[in-house]
């Protein structure tokens, strides 16, 4: 690094002029009028066109036309901003800072940040230098790779930090700031070194999940009282994750020159800074207390951009830590170390992308990652829960995620699984082959059993990954969506709709035929690999790592517990019918107290919509559906304490009871 005092002296000159701004803007806020605004955009424009030119200049070949260019660079923007102030003096009349000059002052502050970067990474490293890192010797390599060195990300993070001292901003405004800083401080792109981007990637990722956790926790508890203010502005928190993490994803996997690779990044960093600083000088506005139930879009988007930010990151740490690259670069590379299919046709990509999709939900990173999110809130829920059964149930569902869906799939031997009945379905860890053939059966015969002594819960809330992903605080908030929901609504109750038989029938086949065309293949009797790609892998991943998420985010417009209601999870109708033919069943203490309960809040608890509840309980005391799965919401949910399970335990009980009465 050349020139190191002119970037001291930019950076600490550039840190007290963006803290003065903000401050003096934030301080009239209240009381801003056409001259103050004048001096403040002035102020800002010249700073940024200033940083403009001299960037300009430093880069570009020495010589007389630099120089020309070079001041008029700076005279186009200063000329810019009069013009626009002369037209608004004759427009506008201004009294106080409005959203909409909240947001051109960000853009502005965002613009000289920019700058500032581009600027210092310009004349902080010779030409040769600047090649290299920047991959070309353009204005854009220059500016991407400012934006991400560390040369723009300390100076930015100083000015965050400012603002969160400084400004008396609310809890939730906090909470963003801190997001954007913490990730923004892990930017494995900074020092622009592949040994520094594992493990800032690893920290991006960590702080990540982390407010995640937070920001569904503070969600679930403002289910009927967050304001359209709030929405918006989480909306655009995730929507900066999703972006950040998209490019940390095309910065380690592409294979293209530095500058290109890490662009997408930095625009991610450039809208957490902007989205920083509007929210630092929005005014202050609660609004109406709406509730996000009414607003399905809302949360329709918050578990889309979750979903995608995960799986980016992901992706890139599947790439990073891996020890066994194809001895290719870039998305080649990446696709062939998941399996995928090393094509782009039309029919190949159609086939790639569900798989590739499916290989990073299937993969360690992602469970390990999603497991954590969604654990966190299970433990907020059991934090809460009075009733001990369902303490249990989720602490044996926590358990059984971390060993029989991460642990074992990903780390056991391999002959583990030809002796342990513990496949979730056909196709999950690998292809079928005869020497698994006793323990797929076995699996299946297995939960079979245990359907009939205590129901469909001892699969479907408790071994079945989505126990974790429904059980949390934020999931049984989403209950309401079965009440909420047209499509929804049409399938309240105990039955399938007719409408769905085509549907879980046509799961059967598929599962059966493609396990089949896997068999022979393993066999060698015929190769019937679809691009090359397993058809039993295929299946299992489309279904419950592709289509299972698909369903998980359009939760909002399809009702809660979508795999457990529309029957297209094979094992989830298996296990349900030998749970119908079984012991369980929820039983009422005193039907009576149904016939009188005003609420009847165990319908509007039940994760899966079994709205005719009440009127079982009443006619025969007791109900029993295959589509129940005991997630135990209505029996925590009865302002009585009338509702109890009823499974082979209390059967055995009976039985005990009636030999002592015979014989006593």
């Amino acid at each position: 690094m050349q020139n190191l005092p002119i970037v001291i002296a930019v950076i600490v000159i550039m840190t007290m002029f963006i803290a003065y701004s903000l401050n003096y803007l934030k301080q009239n806020s209240d009381n801003f009028t056409l001259k103050k605004m004048a001096y403040m955009v002035i102020l800002l424009t010249m700073m940024g066109s200033m940083l403009n030119a001299l960037t300009y200049y430093a880069a570009a070949p020495p010589g007389f036309f630099t120089t020309i260019l070079t001041v008029n660079l700076a005279m186009f923007f200063m000329t810019i901003a009069i013009v626009f102030l002369l037209w608004i003096s004759t427009h506008t009349q201004i009294k106080k800072i409005t959203r909409k000059m909240a947001m051109a002052f960000s853009i502005l502050f965002a613009w000289n940040e920019v700058s500032m970067g581009a600027f210092l990474f310009t004349v902080a490293y010779t030409q040769n230098a600047r090649i290299s890192l920047a991959g070309t010797s353009d204005i854009l390599g220059y500016f991407t790779s400012g934006i991400n060195s560390f040369l723009f990300v300390i100076p930015m993070i100083s000015e965050m930090l400012f603002i969160l001292y400084f400004f008396k901003e609310p809890r939730t405004e906090k909470l963003m700031f801190g997001s954007i800083i913490a990730m923004s401080a892990a930017t494995p792109s900074m020092l622009q070194d592949t040994f520094f981007m594992k493990w800032l990637t690893l920290a991006f990722t960590a702080f990540m999940v982390a407010f995640m956790i937070i920001l569904f926790e503070w969600i679930a508890n403002r289910r009927n009282t967050i304001t359209e203010t709030e929405m918006s502005k989480i909306s655009g928190l995730f929507i900066i994750y999703s972006v950040m993490s998209l490019g940390v994803f095309l910065g380690e996997v592409s294979s293209v020159p530095f500058y290109l690779s890490w662009l997408v990044y930095g625009i991610g960093m450039l809208l957490g800074m902007t989205f920083y600083f509007y929210i630092a000088l929005e005014p202050t506005a609660n609004g109406k207390r709406v509730g996000w139930l009414k607003h399905p879009s809302f949360m329709f988007k918050v578990l889309l951009l979750s979903f995608l930010s995960e799986l980016f990151v992901s992706g890139a740490l599947l790439y990073i830590f891996s020890t066994a690259h194809p001895g290719i670069s870039g998305f080649a590379a990446f696709s062939a170390l998941l399996g995928g299919v090393n094509s782009f046709s039309l029919p190949a990509v159609a086939i790639d992308v569900p798989y590739i999709v499916g290989a990073i939900a299937n993969s360690y990173v992602f469970l390990a990652i999603m497991g954590i999110e969604m654990g966190a809130l299970v433990v907020f829920r059991m934090r809460k829960l009075q009733w001990k059964e369902k303490r249990v149930n989720l602490s044996l569902a926590l358990v059984a995620f971390a060993l029989y869906t991460l642990f074992w799939p990903n780390f056991g031997p391999e002959s583990f699984y030809r002796i342990l009945p513990l496949w979730a379905n056909s196709g999950a860890l690998g292809p079928v082959y005869p020497a698994i053939i006793t323990a797929l059966i076995g699996s299946y015969a297995l939960y079979a059993v245990l359907a009939l002594l205590f129901g469909r819960r001892s699969y479907c809330s408790t071994l079945c990954p989505s126990a974790v992903m429904y059980g949390g605080t934020l999931g049984q908030q989403m209950i309401g969506y079965n009440y909420q929901s047209d499509i929804s609504k049409k399938n309240i109750g105990s039955k399938f709709r007719a409408a769905i038989y085509p549907y879980i029938s046509m799961s059967w086949i598929f599962m059966i035929v493609l396990s089949y065309l896997s068999f022979e293949t393993s066999k060698g009797l015929g190769n019937y690999t679809i691009y090359g790609i397993d058809p039993a892998v295929f299946f299992s991943f489309f279904i419950w790592n592709f289509l299972w998420y698909a369903f998980f985010i359009t939760i909002p417009f399809v009702g809660m517990s979508p795999c457990r209601r529309y029957g297209w999870c094979t094992t989830g109708t298996f296990v349900g019918f030998f749970s119908k033919i079984g012991l369980f069943k929820l039983k009422v203490r005193s039907p009576d107290t149904c016939v009188t309960c005003p609420t009847k809040d165990c319908v509007s608890a039940c994760e899966v919509g079994l709205g005719d509840l009440p009127g079982q309980f009443i006619k025969q005391g007791f109900f029993k559906s295959s589509k129940c799965v005991g997630a135990g919401s209505c029996v925590v949910a009865c302002p009585y304490d009338n509702i109890f399970f009823y499974d082979v335990r209390n059967f055995i009980k009976e039985k005990k009871e009636r030999r002592i009465n015979q014989h006593p």
